[in-house]
């Protein structure tokens, strides 16, 4: 499989978490479930795409400037989310606007980033082995107890914050 359609398939794994945390009841065990599942899921997609997709488009780096400055804008709006308790008014329309800026950055993404834009020279080969790389990274994370506990802190700082 190769690098687009990695990330491809994970913004489709994405959005449709974010769809069924939508569709669970506010403040129920599955709401709280599925949103965990989603941060972890979330963290994993900006790993592979800081640590494996960008540097392989290096040469796009006003691209990847501007895609730096999404992540950071999804996690300033994540952390807002996450400081809004679900039985609290103001609580559905801070998650439309999360989910709204996640599914922007990923639209985006797909539009500017994939494929490759000209400045880029990446071969066939070389995004089949890049994507190798990001399944088997996604793999990885997916099943680490420390990832997981990583991602928990990770929120409870927002949270704090």
């Amino acid at each position: 499989m190769n690098a687009y359609e990695v990330l491809k398939e994970h913004h489709v794994v994405l959005k449709g978490l974010g769809r069924k945390v939508s569709e669970a009841p506010l403040n129920s065990q599955e709401r709280h479930e599925l949103f965990d599942e989603m941060l972890l899921e979330l963290d994993i997609h900006f790993r592979i795409e800081d640590d494996l997709y960008y540097p392989a488009l290096a040469a796009a780096s006003e691209l990847i400037a501007i895609a730096h400055a999404e992540h950071r804008q999804v996690v300033d709006q994540l952390g807002v989310l996450l400081r809004t308790p679900q039985s609290a008014p103001a609580y559905q329309q801070e998650w439309n606007t999360f989910k709204t800026v996640l599914e922007a950055h990923a639209d985006e993404e797909e539009r500017d980033m994939i494929p490759a834009p000209a400045p880029v020279q990446i071969t066939d080969a070389e995004l089949e082995e890049l994507g190798n790389k990001m399944a088997a990274r996604i793999a990885q994370l997916r099943g680490s107890s420390l990832h997981k506990l990583r991602t928990r802190g990770k929120a409870a700082l927002l949270k704090a914050i």
